[in-house]
């Protein structure tokens, strides 16, 4: 669980990374240089939260899987990659859930992950480019997961996953990196 969210960590600051130096390569915007402390605490009171989450998932699959499978050798449900855009997009919607960028639903707006993304950005380029993007990206995610996200309270990580990648490969984009 550790190694998972030093790994989400890591992807974070990476994804950071890149979109800085493609802004200092004197390309069309450039984006802050770290993330917002305000993200980074709120990151913070979401992992026990995650972690808690996590367990209880990991105990209803278990019972689920032996009550099906009595007598039966258990194989590999999923990978090591789906787990981590699991963790990584249930944390990211805890953080979005904290700072008020969902609806009742639990769906990201497109008001909360503008003021969530931009927090502390003067700079013209990035403000317009974060707008396009999460526009774009929340129109994507709301025609891939509309019907299944009211059904399942489980897509709402996979739907905050896919956003936020949208969102960085977008801005990285329209900012002069192409992922």
């Amino acid at each position: 669980m550790a190694k998972q969210l030093v790994i989400l960590i890591c992807f974070i600051g990476f994804v950071i990374g890149l979109v800085n130096s493609a802004a200092s390569s004197g390309k069309r915007c450039t984006t802050p240089p770290l993330a917002p402390l305000r993200i980074q605490k709120v990151i913070g009171s979401c992992q026990d939260e995650i972690k808690i989450a996590i367990i209880t998932e990991a105990l209803n699959v278990l019972s689920e899987e032996q009550s099906l499978n009595q007598g039966k050798s258990r194989s590999k449900r999923e990978t090591f990659t789906d787990d981590e855009k699991k963790i990584a997009g249930c944390l990211l919607q805890c953080v979005y859930r904290k700072v008020k960028a969902v609806d009742q639903n639990g769906f990201p707006t497109t008001q909360g992950l503008v003021n969530l993304y931009t927090e502390g950005v003067a700079e013209q380029g990035y403000l317009v480019a974060t707008y396009q993007a999460v526009q774009l990206c929340l129109g994507t995610a709301y025609r891939k997961h509309t019907n299944l996200f009211e059904k399942d309270a489980h897509k709402h990580c996979d739907v905050a996953f896919d956003v936020f990648e949208c969102v960085s490969d977008k801005i990285g984009e329209y900012c002069g990196h192409s992922p």
